[in-house]
């Protein structure tokens, strides 16, 4: 049994971060004692009961009005010290700085996990302090690690790991059978630069080729301009009664096992688990080109890549997949059986069991 562990994750949001947090906390906790420390009235808060259904986890949160404040790093420091924290896995970024002070003198075994794009240079001096006591820094793919090594600050006691997400895929799935409707659907917040505006634009061309569609959006409505942007669009569009936004759901599964096509032209994303999602249930997945999706072609996967991330680009794949259905069904259901393997839990579990004390 490994010391004790704090994943903490302070983001308000809903998204992949938030969800990968929640996942990797039920994913170590038959091995490690797990405290998770969370946001006040952040969606991991509001939703813990649903999240961490029979888990043995300890579940705190933290009230705090910015990011690097007196209150943040006493409440998270008395937290670590009360529960004798050895391990704090941190997935996020704007609230480093104060961990740092919450964790300056204290015997702990720091790890970051990044799996979004970095932009902007953190190697300056303050940044190098405060990544200093950092013993490892994990990116979700070989994309986000390289981005690890040329954005942050490594000091000479920092290792830089890559560790592959995972998700609990059935062995068993009942893959949607071909009738005269095609189903296609995007798995994100709604928030600009998830894709869903391109998404919608791209299936102009299932309409003048008079192919019958449906495109479902799943995800919490984050960005209200943007969607409002979307809605003034959809009223003088032929083809809105094909639209539809459903929200989020904890039950994404069922939505993908009716789908065909999985299209998400998002930027930034590292190694989504929309994505993994969407290779696991044997959809056609139709993404653009960008960080780490090239890796999913490395790793074996039938996946559609577009050669320019624009809308002209995505209309071509989609309706070539489009057109030819059945055969692009039958070669994205073999990815089924690889994303068992490749992105298995226990592979994941075992991968940061070995970083932990």
């Amino acid at each position: 049994m490994k010391q004790k562990t704090a994943i903490i994750c302070l983001s308000k949001v809903n998204g992949g971060m938030e969800l990968a947090s929640i996942k990797l906390a039920r994913l170590l906790s038959n091995d490690t004692h797990i405290s998770f420390i969370a946001k006040k009235n952040s969606f991991i808060e509001n939703k813990k009961d649903e999240h961490f259904k029979n888990c043995k986890i300890s579940f705190f949160i933290v009230d705090f009005s910015s990011n690097f404040s007196f209150s943040l790093i006493k409440n998270i420091r008395n937290i670590l010290i009360q529960n004798e924290i050895k391990n704090v896995i941190f997935l996020g970024a704007s609230e480093m700085k104060s961990l740092y002070f919450a964790t300056l003198g204290l015997d702990i075994n720091f790890i970051i996990r990044q799996g979004s794009k970095k932009t902007t240079s953190k190697k300056d001096i303050f940044h190098k302090l405060f990544y200093s006591k950092v013993n490892y820094l994990v990116g979700n793919c070989e994309y986000i690690k390289q981005n690890i090594i040329d954005i942050l600050p490594i000091s000479k006691n920092t290792k830089v790991k890559r560790i592959y997400s995972s998700l609990r895929f059935e062995e068993n799935i009942n893959f949607k059978i071909s009738n005269d409707i095609i189903n296609l659907v995007h798995v994100g917040r709604v928030h600009k630069g998830k894709g869903q505006f391109e998404a919608i634009q791209a299936c102009e061309i299932l309409y003048k080729n008079a192919i019958k569609f449906k495109l479902d959006f799943l995800g919490d409505i984050q960005d209200k301009k943007y969607f409002k942007s979307i809605q003034d669009y959809l009223k003088t569009s032929e083809y809105k009664d094909s639209i539809k936004f459903s929200g989020y759901t904890s039950k994404v599964k069922n939505y993908l096992q009716k789908s065909d096509i999985f299209i998400f032209p998002s930027l930034g994303e590292g190694m989504s688990n929309a994505i993994i999602e969407s290779l696991g249930y044997g959809l056609i997945t139709i993404i653009y080109d960008d960080t780490s999706s090239s890796e999913f072609k490395d790793l074996g996967f039938n996946i559609h890549l577009t050669k320019k991330n624009n809308v002209k680009e995505l209309e071509k794949i989609l309706l070539a997949s489009a057109c030819n259905i059945k055969e692009e069904k039958q070669k994205a259901r073999k990815n089924h059986e690889k994303a068992l393997k490749v992105f298995s839990l226990q592979r994941e579990k075992n991968e940061y069991l070995e970083l932990l004390v």
